[in-house]
């Protein structure tokens, strides 16, 4: 029988050499990884570069063409220097996020990561971020960049602006819905002929969106002048216009356990849509 102590001694000293091998090699990929970036640095100097504040409050700026972008360095240099220091990051630390033509003190955070971040090296990461902010339209339009798109609305609003068509076109392309800007809503095709609108985009004292429908070509009818105030889940348009573009269908069959089950609006909406003013009526529907 193999004496397994003595095979494990025997290949020691080559697991031992591994290991460096492995280490010199992810030294070799971050270099590597740094000749792109600086690459990218050089064939972009006027729209990338260190900004005039120094460490530990340097940032590197990207300016986009939706949007400026600040990069805290200090995070990311820390992580390179020592990555087993108790305050280096876990990933890219989140971008700064400011209008175009100027920076402002209350701005938007945007959490980046390229994907399969902790398959390449660090210094490969930051080239990829600066690469999708200096083509920030494509990123925005990314379904899976959720937090930056955020940003961006958050920095802009749901007004004229910069980003107003690739809002536009990203609302057709996801869920169908259409944006007026100046009528400040979001339309969406229901069931039943329904038109839904949300509204109120434009209106400061307005806390989510209004609501309302119209029937085919008939006239609109409001359900709730805020949806801050009759259910938990009012703002998010990942939610409500999907469940939108099934109402008023999905009123009847009780799936949702939020919009669905919204007292204000289903006391309105039966007003004016007898199916589900039946299933109130007899019981099948219960609005407490």
């Amino acid at each position: 029988m193999t004496n397994r102590t003595a095979e494990s001694k025997k290949g020691r000293q080559q697991r031992t050499q591994n290991l460096l091998d492995e280490i010199t090699e992810s030294q070799r990929l971050n270099l590597v990884g740094l000749e792109f970036l600086r690459g990218i640095l050089e064939d972009n100097s006027e729209r990338v570069y260190h900004g005039v504040v120094e460490r530990p409050n340097s940032n590197l700026i990207v300016r986009g063409e939706l949007a400026n972008y600040c990069i805290p360095l200090e995070p990311i240099i820390q992580s390179f220097s020592n990555p087993f220091a108790v305050n280096s990051p876990e990933g890219l630390p989140p971008v700064e996020v400011h209008p175009l033509g100027k920076w402002v003190r209350n701005h938007a955070p945007a959490c980046i990561q390229p994907l399969d971040h902790s398959e390449i090296p660090g210094t490969d990461s930051l080239g990829i971020l600066v690469v999708g902010l200096l083509s920030d339209s494509d990123l925005f339009t990314d379904p899976a960049q959720t937090s930056f798109r955020n940003a961006i609305l958050s920095t802009y609003g749901k007004i004229q602006s910069p980003i107003s068509n690739l809002y536009s076109d990203f609302l057709q392309k996801q869920y169908g819905a259409t944006i007026d800007y100046v009528a400040g809503e979001i339309s969406i095709k229901g069931t039943h002929g329904f038109t839904w609108y949300l509204g109120g985009l434009n209106d400061p004292d307005v806390s989510s969106y209004s609501l309302s429908s119209s029937v085919r070509t008939g006239s609109r009818r409001i359900h709730t002048e805020d949806t801050f105030h009759c259910m938990a889940d009012c703002k998010r348009l990942r939610y409500l216009l999907p469940l939108l573009s099934k109402a008023p269908r999905i009123f009847l069959e009780q799936e949702d356990d939020d919009l669905a089950e919204s007292e204000e609006i289903l006391s309105s909406v039966a007003e004016h849509w007898a199916p589900l003013r039946r299933a109130i009526e007899s019981g099948e529907i219960d609005l407490q």
